[in-house]
């Protein structure tokens, strides 16, 4: 440990100045990264202006400056709420707000939904290698029948004489307690920086939600479960490679039995990702990476064998405890609007112990239009350790997919917006043999399998307010249907600021 804080130290003393940036993960803005002709004013790329002293900016120089109507637009219609320029220095504040109302219209009985979220997000950057984001989030919810099911199902044991689950997990939420009647009450916190010491050399650390891929699910790793402390390291070489490790820490949401203070803390693993992605030409990128969970103890928390820190790959192999997961990930851009993609995943010799995921992107076959297909197969035992406390989860969440394992799944998507109107569709639809939801469980479980097909088609219409930070007025249409459950269709109507994902179509 002295020794890396001392290579951070030295590098940092030899720091050169290039741009950094910090951007937010939902999916509005990844469809739009991912564009094959990405134009220069990305909605999460505030244009910088450069001043010579520092003042909060909220017009660009014109005519119209000193004009309140004017001001008020760029304030709420055009930039992050408030924005700090200076030489060196650019900040940006913006407020999180999701206030939306629901209910299930085949349900007349039914008790009201509605998300309550209030929060603070900010980024910035400082002497141009160093940049920061970080927010702020408080949550009371009530959901429909088959989120109940889920968040409720994927809860922290408390292990004694008959083991019990309580609370629940919303996924990108974290950890609920109960809230009035039938509600949740959540909150969490994310923040990461990103320096760039030199210029092909790139450490970020935090918890900040991690994607890899191009698709809208990842086969790898995603962002649908909760934020896990991590540190990444990525070092650029012969202009189109690239070779990253990342270091973070797991939590199995089981409470020890042994411990001094008030509640038991969680059981603890730690995630090694080592990955190499080549550039074979700037259409088409190849990646590879190995991913696997070590074990930290069950009673008392210990580090893991001194192999997990080396920044090599496959040392992991040398213990039977660990459970790995290779990936293949790759994009191809054809044309100037349409981009492949591609995932491979394995973990053993055995069909069921592979996936793969196949998709493609349609862009502007209507003017600022896109659409999406996407075909994932996941095998009934990919991520599923020999002892469920390794298996490849954190926080009770499935660490790729939401469904976890044992599926096909189609997804369709389509948007198209006309200046800041917006309509969206989202169809997707599962095949279900010999699913368990909880397999991945880091505590065995007695729940039978299950044969299903499930639909779910999602509708939105809505006025991106403030494209920046995805600040929309919408309404919302659900229908849900599965073989072993009763149908659902949920309306919603709301005000959102969407910078994160929670996934509900599970």
């Amino acid at each position: 440990m002295k020794k890396l804080i001392g290579f951070l130290v030295i590098m940092i003393a030899f720091s050169t100045f290039s741009q950094t940036s910090s951007i937010a993960l939902n999916t509005y803005f990844r469809d739009f990264s991912l564009k094959p002709i990405v134009l220069s004013s990305q909605p999460f790329m505030p244009k910088v202006v450069l001043k010579n002293t520092a003042k909060i900016t909220v017009n660009d120089n014109s005519d119209n400056e000193s004009k309140i109507g004017s001001r008020i637009k760029k304030h709420f219609c055009d930039q992050y709420l408030f924005e700090v320029h200076d030489e060196r220095v650019h900040l940006y504040f913006s407020p999180i707000i999701n206030f939306q109302i629901g209910q299930n219209w085949l349900d007349n009985e039914g008790s009201t939904l509605y998300q309550n979220t209030r929060g603070i997000y900010v980024k910035g950057t400082l002497l141009r290698n160093f940049s920061f984001s970080t927010a702020f989030v408080e949550n009371q919810a009530r959901f429909s029948d088959y989120e109940n099911y889920f968040i409720s199902n994927h809860g922290e044991f408390y292990p004694n004489a008959s083991t019990i689950q309580q609370n629940g997990v919303v996924p990108g939420g974290g950890r609920t307690k109960p809230f009035k009647e039938e509600g949740y009450d959540y909150g969490y916190a994310i923040g990461s920086f990103l320096y760039k010491p030199i210029k092909n050399l790139e450490i970020r650390a935090g918890n900040a939600p991690t994607f890899v891929g191009s698709g809208y699910r990842s086969l790898i790793l995603s962002d649908n479960s909760y934020q896990a402390p991590s540190i990444d390291i990525k070092y650029t070489f012969l202009k189109k490679w690239s070779y990253g490790v990342r270091k973070a820490r797991g939590l199995n949401l089981i409470r020890k039995t042994a411990f001094s203070t008030v509640e038991g803390y969680y059981q603890p693993k730690a995630l090694s990702r080592h990955y190499l992605n080549f550039d074979i030409n700037s259409k088409i990128t190849l990646g590879l990476s190995e991913n696997s969970f070590w074990s930290m103890g069950d009673t008392v928390t210990t580090r893991p064998n001194g192999l997990y820190y080396a920044p090599i790959p496959f040392l992991g192999l040398s213990q039977s405890t660990n459970h790995t997961i290779y990936g293949v990930d790759a994009s191809e851009i054809v044309g100037s609007k349409t981009r492949f993609y591609q995932q491979f995943v394995i973990s053993g010799f055995s069909v069921e112990q592979i996936g793969f995921q196949f998709g493609v992107r349609f862009y502007d076959l209507l003017p600022n239009s896109m659409l999406q297909l996407e075909y994932n197969k996941v095998g009934g035992e990919l991520y599923a350790a020999d002892s469920p406390n390794m298996s490849y989860t954190h926080y009770n969440l499935p660490l790729a997919h939401p469904k976890g394992q044992g599926f096909n799944e189609l997804v369709i998507r389509a948007n198209v917006s006309i200046k800041r109107v917006y309509g969206e569709s989202k169809t997707v639809c599962y095949w279900l043999k010999n699913y368990n939801e909880r397999d991945l469980l880091p505590m065995d479980n007695e729940s039978n399998a299950i044969d299903d097909r499930i639909i779910h088609q999602q509708f939105e219409l809505g006025y991106r307010i403030n494209p920046k930070i995805n600040f929309c007025f919408f309404g919302r249409t659900i229908l849900r249907i599965s073989d072993n459950d009763p149908t659902q269709i949920l309306l919603h109507i709301g005000l959102s600021t969407n910078l994160f994902n929670s996934y509900n179509d599970y």
